[in-house]
């Protein structure tokens, strides 16, 4: 399938069929559709120092991931994939960061008694790094809060759309969920790694 050949009546299909689910969807339950078109981008309160290294890591997960997906697809979909996966990140990272940071202001005590009996910085973030891990994969996967599934579906009847086989489609919608996951997890661990230096400076963590 050729991304850069898809024809506007193609888009303009898929406007119209969207457009008539939620419609209908509006007048079964407005309730769900308020909350799926709410704004789902959670923006921390953290250090302006450390917005940087947080946008920054979304980007580089992004860009990695959807360049090994573009290896087994069309060049043309290198940036459709690439807009979709920073999407999904910037609905997961920002607030899995501030999990984070949450944590270590709440461990603060647990994690100064593991240094002081031994422990390395490493072993005591350990607790926060898992909470904030979490945080970041639990809006991709299946659950009755996440909107990923239904992003999914849309883009699995889209790509159908466009002229892509089931097995095709169906393909691709599985590799950028997984995609979607591994970047989230990439992401949050480049962020937590990059804001160390400035959260814990040599001689005073």
């Amino acid at each position: 399938m050729n991304f850069g050949q898809i024809s506007v009546w193609g888009i303009l299909l898929v406007i119209v069929l969207m457009g008539a689910a939620v419609a209908i969807l509006w007048i079964v339950d407005k309730r769900t559709v308020r909350k799926a078109l709410r704004p789902s981008i959670h923006l921390p309160r953290v250090q302006k120092s450390l917005w940087l290294p947080l946008f920054g890591a979304m980007l580089l997960s992004a860009l990695a991931l959807t360049g090994c997906m573009a290896l087994s697809l069309s060049c043309h979909a290198f940036w459709p994939m690439f807009i979709i996966l920073l999407v999904c990140l910037l609905g997961s990272t920002p607030y899995a960061f501030e999990v984070y940071l949450r944590s270590l202001k709440h461990t603060e005590a647990h994690r100064r008694y593991l240094m002081a009996n031994g422990a390395t910085h490493f072993e005591s973030i350990v607790p926060s790094v898992h909470r904030s891990m979490r945080a970041a994969v639990l809006p991709m996967l299946w659950q009755r809060s996440s909107h990923m599934p239904l992003a999914m579906l849309v883009l699995f009847c889209t790509l159908l759309l466009f002229g892509a086989t089931i097995t095709a489609a169906l393909v691709i919608t599985l590799m950028t969920w997984a995609a979607a996951i591994t970047a989230a997890i990439m992401a949050i661990v480049l962020t937590i790694w990059i804001a160390d230096f400035k959260l814990f400076p040599k001689g005073k963590a």
